[in-house]
């Protein structure tokens, strides 16, 4: 019985060794979290010190390279290919002969009527002769007249058809591919080939809508190849005069002289476009800038407190950002410490930044 009682006092005593140090624990870190006072922590960041100097805003965008020309030559009458006078990807100049549609049936039809229209226009003669004498009417005058005029109206239809089965080169540019033969029967419509004007083509891209006023036909862009990297100046030859409701963008086009033929259509080119230049700019430091929903927001240091900005960004440039609005000369950004600031946090600026990335 004695040695149960002292089994029991050293399981009891056990017990309260390992509950006693967790209670305590536990009181302890409720007591400081419940001292914790929020706002009381100092965040340490990194400032930028805005200034005003000269810039060039310029507009970098994405275009695409078009050709100044393009079509795709399609049968205009049906009818079996009587002569292929191309080679694929040759170049060839405006009016060359691509291809010969079989014509000599409307050919001989266009014989056959040219001589009955020179027998009505002797027999038309001939009654206007009689006509003085009264040996023929009016009425016979008017019908020879009319077979005149309807054989002109069938010779005229047969050229015309005889014409579409030649089938020429629209202007000077290169050829693409074909898919039939000599001989091949082609229906109204059926594909030829694709011919493109390679010598000069266009540049298509787009600017903000922002920029709308700034964009002048005649001036001068810079466009650099995606492919190759080879760089070449265009001319604005065309703004279009509705701003796309969507993007909220508006359309260029400029022209490019291609005559060596480095660039091909079809590719994209970062397009550069000097679009105004600010003598009193404010640029800082990319990092700075936070990205919310629908808005662009940074922090700046006001007497040892955070404030959240809401601004207006414009182009970027050498990991700078151009702020077209939200900011003023001497306003201290923040550009480190951004994860734990908050508007209103306390901060401590330990160091000014003149450069960005410093």
């Amino acid at each position: 019985m004695i040695n149960k009682s002292i089994s029991l006092v050293r399981s009891t005593y056990l017990l309260f060794a390992l509950i006693f140090p967790l209670a305590a624990f536990y009181s302890c870190g409720s007591g400081s979290a419940d001292n914790q006072q929020p706002g009381s922590r100092v965040v340490l960041a990194e400032g930028y010190k805005a200034e005003t100097e000269p810039y060039t805003i310029s507009i970098n965008a994405t275009g695409e390279l078009l050709p100044w020309e393009e079509v795709e030559l399609r049968t205009p009458i049906a009818g079996n290919v009587l002569g292929i006078y191309f080679e694929e990807g040759q170049f060839v100049q405006k009016g060359a002969m691509l291809v010969r549609i079989d014509s000599r049936t409307w050919e001989a039809q266009k014989q056959g009527l040219e001589a009955q229209l020179l027998s009505a226009e002797n027999e038309l003669n001939r009654n206007r002769q009689l006509l003085e004498i009264e040996g023929a009417s009016k009425e016979d005058i008017d019908q020879s007249e009319a077979r005149v005029n309807t054989l002109k109206a069938q010779i005229e239809e047969l050229a015309v058809r005889i014409d579409l089965a030649q089938i020429r080169a629209p202007f000077a540019g290169r050829l693409g591919m074909r898919n039939f033969s000599q001989g091949a029967f082609l229906s109204q419509g059926d594909m030829i080939t694709r011919i493109v004007q390679t010598n000069k083509l266009k540049v298509s891209f787009d600017i903000p809508a922002r920029y709308a006023l700034l964009a002048k036909e005649g001036s001068d862009v810079k466009v650099v190849s995606s492919s190759r990297g080879d760089t070449i100046m265009a001319r604005i030859y065309a703004v279009d005069p509705v701003i796309n409701p969507n993007s909220r963008s508006l359309k260029l086009r400029g022209v490019i002289d291609n005559l060596n033929g480095t660039f091909v259509s079809g590719d994209f080119a970062q397009v550069t476009m000097d679009v105004e230049q600010n003598e009193n700019a404010i640029l800082i430091p990319a990092e700075s800038i936070i990205s919310e929903l629908n808005t662009q927001v940074i922090y700046l240091a006001r007497s040892g407190t955070a404030e959240r900005r809401e601004v207006e960004i414009g182009t970027r440039t050498r990991g700078r950002v151009h702020i077209i609005n939200g900011i003023s000369e001497g306003d201290t950004v923040l550009i480190t410490g951004l994860m734990d600031v908050r508007d209103g946090s306390d901060i401590d600026v330990t160091r000014l930044n003149q450069e960005a990335g410093q």
